[in-house]
């Protein structure tokens, strides 16, 4: 649009400032929506006028009409609703300690059937399928909760190098027999046995046979390469610190034993990208994300169509290098190749928050959930989306429902706890985050938030020793300056606040991309100095 559109006096704004009040947003919040998403934003063509300018109305039509360009809003692949659920495979191994193979095979089974026909055939995810392990629930029952018409079940007896898989296909609306086969292989063979098994399901639901399903990864591999991705993906899926460390060391051995596994190179740069995050802090982000960045580019390289490498190579872009067309660019086409993907789901849920498109969040973490209904991580994340929108009630009452369905789950204690800080219950608030600090280990993130409450509640002397407790750890292992940033904001101490939050700008900590919209930023957010520090 050019000039011509209006000129008006009273139409136009000159200043980021102006254009930022107009929009009821904060300038660098319309700085980045004019360099992401089409916000027009002209420059000036004379000298005799300002830098920038813009039009109400011009600001109007964007804003009536999506807040960005249609193709942006509508070019992530959007999930159907799933029609199948793989529930987990029964180890009949008779050795307990085999229990991961079975649960690592039960996701790799939902990963090639999703990947087979991802426009036609949506699966339930492994985090909730995997919730159903040892179930004694009807199939009529569990397709209900689920919201599925079709269930596939079975068990894995393994020998030594041997394996013999039986899956059943089971019609959960009359608890029918579909289809039931039994597959004998060596671990060798195991990824065409995946194939295959993927392929007789895709067609029997489908009730038609799918030439041009694309499952990459058939053929022969080495058995303890496989062996080591199992452990990995069911070390991975229990989303601590310590098993994520055992997983990376298990992709790695994978790696090293069959050096073109693509997906083990993605599922590393995965650890290395949750290692790096302000939630566990294990790994400061300039050690661990360049071997992300490496890991995700060698898996692209070795399969540029596996959702799972492109997913990866977002993450750095969006955490690390805070390019965020590039992320976006990157997820896309991760849902292309895999709708049902949720990991892309989720992270390009946070590219979304980002950019300060809160709503749109909450919208791609509901498709998630409606493919991971019992995820723990999806729940958390809408949760932290709400919190950010300061829709505080929400959170609580969100936080709770989640205890319902897991009550050892610290997250949603931490999410619990930083509403009710908000809302200046302070008294619950402590109570709420001390649970959570305890049950997490005393874990240096969830004290970074009880040293908040304290300070928020001013009771400086314990706020300080959280502070001392830090300090101290400091000297044994990585603790990110923005832990110090957020007690010293509870202190309402702006220099220290703003002193520690440079360092985590120098350290590229993750969590900066939400400072703009943290409430707990509030006591820096007049400063000047802010918009300096923070990412582009």
């Amino acid at each position: 649009m050019g000039d011509s559109t209006s000129n008006r006096e009273d139409d136009r704004l000159d200043s980021w400032k102006a254009i930022a009040a107009h929009l009821k947003r904060e300038v660098r919040t319309v700085q980045r929506w004019e360099k992401h998403e089409g916000l027009p934003v002209h420059r000036k063509r004379h000298d005799s006028l300002s830098s920038i300018y813009a039009f109400k109305s011009e600001l109007d039509r964007w804003w009536s009409e999506g807040r960005n360009a249609p193709d942006q809003r509508q070019e992530m692949s959007q999930p159907r609703s799933p029609l199948l659920a793989i529930l987990p495979l029964r180890n009949l191994s008779n050795d307990s300690s085999q229990e991961y193979f079975a649960d690592g095979m039960t996701e790799e089974l939902i990963s090639q059937v999703g990947r087979a026909a991802p426009d036609r055939l949506s699966v339930i995810a492994s985090a909730t399928a995997l919730m159903y392990k040892g179930s004694s629930k009807s199939p009529a029952r569990i397709g209900a909760e689920l919201g599925v018409r079709f269930l596939l079940g079975g068990s894995v007896r393994r020998a030594d190098n041997r394996i013999r898989t039986t899956v059943e296909l089971v019609n959960a609306t009359d608890q029918s027999q579909v289809w039931t086969e039994s597959y004998d292989s060596d671990l060798s063979n195991i990824l065409q046995l995946q194939t295959d098994v993927a392929h007789a399901v895709v067609e029997r639901v489908l009730r038609t046979v799918l030439p041009s399903a694309s499952l990459p990864g058939g053929g022969a591999m080495d058995a303890r390469a496989y062996d080591h991705y199992l452990r990995a993906r069911f070390l991975w899926n229990r989303r601590n610190e310590e098993d994520i460390k055992r997983a990376l060391d298990n992709f790695q051995r994978a790696i090293k034993l069959e050096p073109s596994y693509a997906v083990a190179h993605a599922g590393l740069a995965d650890c290395y990208s949750v290692l790096a995050s302000l939630q566990f802090a294990a790994m400061p982000p300039n050690e661990a994300m360049p071997k992300a960045r490496a890991a995700a580019a060698r898996a692209l390289e070795l399969d540029p169509e596996l959702a799972h490498a492109h997913t990866s190579a977002g993450a750095v872009c969006l955490f690390y290098d805070w390019d965020l067309e590039a992320a976006r660019k990157l997820f896309a086409h991760a849902l292309e190749l895999n709708p049902g993907y949720t990991t892309a789901r989720q992270w390009y849920a946070e590219y979304l928050a980002t950019c300060e498109r809160l709503e749109d969040s909450i919208e791609e973490l509901r498709r998630t959930q409606a493919l991971d209904p019992l995820s723990l991580v999806t729940r958390t994340a809408i949760e932290a989306t709400r919190y950010f929108q300061r829709r505080y009630d929400e959170v609580i009452e969100l936080a709770r429902a989640t205890l319902e369905l897991e009550p050892n789950f610290a997250l949603a204690y931490f999410q619990l706890g930083r509403a009710y800080v908000q809302q200046g219950n302070f008294s619950k608030a402590i109570a709420e985050l001390d649970r959570a600090y305890k049950m997490s280990g005393e874990a240096a993130g969830f004290g970074m938030m009880l040293g908040y409450a304290y300070a928020a509640a001013g009771r400086r002397r314990h706020a300080q020793q959280m502070l001392d407790a830090l300090t101290r750890r400091a000297k044994r292992r990585y603790i990110p300056a923005f832990y110090f940033a957020a007690i010293y904001a509870g202190l309402r101490d702006v220099e220290h606040t703003i002193a520690y939050l440079l360092k985590a700008r120098d350290e590229r900590c993750d969590y900066l991309l939400h400072v703009n919209h943290e409430p707990a930023a509030d006591v820096v957010r007049s400063d000047p100095r802010l918009a300096e520090l923070l990412p582009p």
